[in-house]
């Protein structure tokens, strides 16, 4: 009874939850640190020439035609377009938006100069009642989009681009010095309809493998009022600043759920700072998981009004993306590796943390974990300097004693009291059995001895049996003889 209670006991106190649970929810500080090392900087180099045709509305009748008596404008395109993006798949596959990688988005910038001129002289035609009504019916935006794939069809473009995937170590600052140094990117798989059905999703390829991919959430769990986190290079599209390739980490809720233009599947919207430059980056849960695909933010007229929001695309268009070219996203070794080391860290295993950690060691050097990880190493090292890690079963029975407090400790304290006495007691009360057990014993051999000197001083020593047992046998011989 006593080991059942010690073992019961022992397993309790070693049973204790000393370690983190995987999967759960971690603080922002580790999530910039699991996220940040698979987030990209892409460019998009745009050359050639464009010939943009003139183009004459009437906003009253909702007509668009070409200004025949006007001659198309050439331009000359020398285009950087920067966007962001994550890695998918350690094999150099990289999730980003159509648009940042299109050419679609380079004729749009084109055109639009040529689309607004012919808008605003025809405003200049309306009074400022009718032109104010036409702007709050909610046709503007829709026949705004008209005038610019009119002018898009009737122009001329003769274009080449080449993408780019920035060198996290580059430390240039100009569009055209970072590009150098970059790594060329393929588009493995691209919707050109974007700007009609929303689906602004593209995958690219870069030649370099053993990269940290992200991990993809099957459920897209989020709703309104759930926290979201967003990583993104904001920036202006020439690339101007001092420290183009330092990604910027937000974080918001969602504020509401919005329906695609064809209805068929959710965007996201929430109140995280994004900027230009931020398309394609990741939004992603507290655990790390990729939810959704950053693609716009509110409007300019919006914008100036006190609104931003950013509005992400549901991480199912990514896998959609993937099925095409029969990419299976399911490999995240590196994260789910950096993940376990974090979370032994933080249960002060630090022999255990170290052996995953040296599992990221094996990822590229380009895209390296190395400095994210630094930090939870160097924590370790504190741990083991000041005795605190948790390696052994001692060091978990101790941190865990020293957690309990005092009145538990009290507790557990008597409780080993009075195991030790219930078993003190009990260790006596058996040997005291014993003891009586080997007197009785003694006893019934010293009986029997009389009994056998007796037999022999009666009835003589050759008619007495050796064994007692057949004792009555001989009785009854020697009752025989005497007859006889």
């Amino acid at each position: 009874m006593s080991r059942f209670f010690l073992f019961f006991l022992a397993l309790g106190i070693f049973g204790m939850p000393f370690s983190v649970r995987a999967g759960e929810s971690y603080a922002p500080e580790t999530l910039a640190n699991l996220v940040k090392p698979s987030v990209v900087r892409i460019v998009t180099h745009t050359v050639g020439e464009a010939e943009i045709a003139p183009i004459k509305v009437d906003m009253k009748r909702g007509l668009i035609a070409v200004d025949d008596t006007g001659e198309h404008k050439k331009v000359k395109v020398d285009e950087y377009v920067s966007g962001s993006g994550f890695i998918i798949h350690p094999d150099g596959y990289i999730a980003t938006n159509a648009h940042v990688v299109s050419q679609e988005t380079i004729k749009h910038m084109l055109a639009s100069d040529s689309a607004l001129a012919a808008f605003y002289e025809n405003a200049l035609y309306l009074s400022d009642e009718e032109a104010e009504t036409f702007l709050q019916s909610g046709e503007a935006e829709a026949f705004g989009r008209r005038i610019l794939q009119t002018v898009i069809e009737n122009s001329r473009f003769d274009l080449a681009s080449d993408i780019f995937v920035l060198n996290p170590h580059s430390e240039q600052e100009k569009a055209a010095d970072l590009v150098k140094e970059a790594f060329p990117a393929t588009v493995a798989s691209s919707n050109e309809e974007f700007l009609r059905d929303d689906r602004d999703v593209a995958l690219i390829k870069i030649d370099l493998d053993r990269l940290p991919a992200l991990p993809l959430s099957a459920d897209e769990a989020l709703s309104v009022g759930s926290t979201a986190y967003i990583f993104g290079f904001p920036g202006t599209a020439e690339l101007n600043t001092k420290s183009p390739l330092e990604a910027t980490f937000t974080r918001g809720v969602v504020s509401a759920l919005k329906t695609a233009a064809g209805k068929d599947f959710p965007i996201y919207q929430t109140d995280a700072k994004v900027s230009q430059g931020s398309s394609g980056g990741p939004l992603f849960n507290d655990r790390g998981e990729v939810v959704g695909l950053v693609t716009f933010q509110t409007g300019e007229l919006d914008r100036s009004s006190g609104d931003n929001f950013a509005f992400a695309l549901p991480v199912s268009l990514i896998f959609g993306e993937a099925t095409k070219i029969g990419l299976m996203l399911d490999r995240h070794e590196f994260f789910a590796a950096f993940v376990h080391g974090v979370e032994a860290v933080q249960a002060k295993r630090c022999q255990e943390a170290s052996r995953y950690f040296r599992i990221t060691e094996s990822a590229n050097e380009i895209f390296s974990l190395e400095k994210s990880v630094m930090s939870y190493r160097e924590r370790c090292r504190t741990l083991e300097a000041g005795g605190l890690a948790l390696d052994t079963r001692w060091d978990v029975f101790r941190d865990g004693a020293e957690g309990l407090g005092t009145p538990i400790l009290s507790l557990v304290g008597g409780a080993v009291f009075f195991v030790a006495i219930f078993g003190a007691v009990l260790f006596w009360l058996v040997r005291q059995v014993r003891r009586e057990e080997e007197e009785i014993g003694a006893l019934r051999r010293i009986v029997r001895d009389d009994e056998r000197r007796f037999m022999e001083r009666k009835y003589g020593s050759e008619r007495i049996s050796v064994n007692l047992k057949n004792a009555p046998v001989e009785k009854r011989s020697f009752r025989a003889n005497r007859e006889r």
